[in-house]
């Protein structure tokens, strides 16, 4: 239970609106997400798109060539000779991204925060997938959908997302990222959904539906002193989504392999949500830069869907 608790972190303080803060905030963040630096997260990213979506066109007759996959079946048997169905390719992919906004997302044992790193990546995934013409849409979560941006394109989308990931305000500090799934339910296209939060919470199988309608990467970002306890002393510890607190002698060795124990069973569980569920998992480290977290994401995923 303390652990839970430790990686929580102390309860941050309330944030004063700070608009000259808001603006250089955003564009920081921008220049760290301009195309030239993401020319080649954008050129993996588009390499490892699932299939997009197929336009039903017309039936033709078979020519040696045509793809066999599409053999009309139905309609070879009624004429006698083999037909395939003719599709039309649609060129645009919809990007959706979840943004985990509670509170223990705002832990950091040193700068920048796993929030911070969250809204880094969601900015580089949305740079790269406008760039190569898709429609992106955010969503940021707690308990409940704090902000929703419809799908969309062009520059206007990303100065959006941009200002979005910096400045939105929270009205909950509590975590139930399966709020999203009805949302996403509704939509009318197959998309790509990146889920970025640290999944601190309890939720086992709410992903299992959206997977199974959408391509979805699960985005696990982790701060590294959730995974090692430093011999410290007593630390009087605050829960940022319940308040409760706890006191804990980081001295004793066995306190602290207790630590590193639960931090192994988050692994794991971790893990085992993206395999029941059918989502790609892939985790992120607070020390790391985003862009390269990434870039090791959609190499991987290219690499896959070139493979036979």
């Amino acid at each position: 239970m303390f652990l839970r608790w430790f990686c929580s972190r102390i309860r941050p303080a309330p944030r004063r609106v700070d608009a000259a803060a808001i603006v250089r905030q955003a564009r920081r963040l921008r220049y760290r997400v301009r195309p030239g630096a993401v020319s080649q997260l954008a050129g993996l990213y588009h390499g490892a798109r699932p299939g997009v979506g197929l336009t039903f066109a017309e039936l033709k007759a078979y020519e040696p060539g045509d793809d066999v996959r599409y053999l009309d079946w139905n309609v070879t048997a009624r004429l006698g000779r083999p037909f395939v169905r003719r599709f039309i390719e649609e060129r645009s992919l919809v990007l959706w991204l979840v943004v985990d906004a509670s509170a223990s997302m705002q832990f950091a044992s040193d700068q920048p925060t796993k929030a911070d790193r969250a809204a880094q990546a969601a900015a580089l995934l949305a740079t790269a997938a406008l760039q190569n013409g898709d429609n992106v849409g955010l969503m940021l979560v707690s308990d409940q959908i704090e902000l929703e941006l419809p799908p969309a394109g062009g520059a206007r989308r990303l100065a959006r997302i941009v200002r979005a990931l910096v400045a939105a305000p929270t009205s909950s500090s509590k975590t139930k990222l399966g709020v999203a799934t009805d949302r996403l339910a509704r939509a009318s296209r197959r998309a790509l959904v990146v889920v970025v939060s640290d999944f601190l919470s309890d939720e086992k199988m709410v992903w299992r539906g959206a997977a199974r309608r959408h391509d979805m990467i699960l985005l696990r970002v982790v701060d590294p002193r959730e995974t090692t306890l430093p011999a410290a002393g007593l630390l009087a510890l605050e829960a940022a989504e319940d308040g409760a607190r706890l006191k804990v002698d980081s001295s004793s060795p066995r306190v602290r392999a207790r630590y590193a124990e639960a931090a192994k069973r988050r692994d794991s569980a971790f893990a085992r949500l993206c395999s029941s569920t059918g989502a790609q998992g892939f985790t992120m480290t607070t020390d790391l830069d985003p862009l390269r977290a990434l870039t090791e994401l959609f190499r991987g995923r290219a690499a896959r869907r070139s493979s036979p």
